[in-house]
């Protein structure tokens, strides 16, 4: 649990939330898991391979820091993938919400 212990923030930060299962994803990054695009796995696992290549404002200014991260890593099978997210406070602490996700277009 996040609540009560402090992080370095940014990446690492992230990383640890999805390490522990503390995410969730919009409704678009859920339509294209049923589609079958990919899995839960390939969003941890692009979390875990990945780095931020960007950040932007939040503009709805509801994340931690008023930052969205973009990240590029690789999905389960070793393929670059992409992900978007910010990370949220909720009454539980801290959440890492994937805002859209997909794999790289080449």
């Amino acid at each position: 649990m996040t609540k009560g212990r402090k992080f370095s923030g940014g990446f690492a930060l992230i990383q640890q939330l999805v390490a522990e299962g503390r995410y969730d994803y919009s409704q678009k990054v859920e339509d294209a898991m049923n589609s079958g695009h990919f899995d839960l796995e390939d969003l941890e696992c692009c979390i875990v391979t990945g780095r931020v290549t960007k950040t932007s404002r939040d503009k709805l200014k509801a994340s931690v820091g008023n930052k969205v991260y973009v990240i590029i890593g690789r999905d389960a099978k070793g393929r670059k993938f992409y992900a978007a997210g910010k990370i949220l406070r909720t009454l539980e602490g801290l959440v890492f919400f994937f805002v859209t996700a997909h794999p790289v277009k080449r």
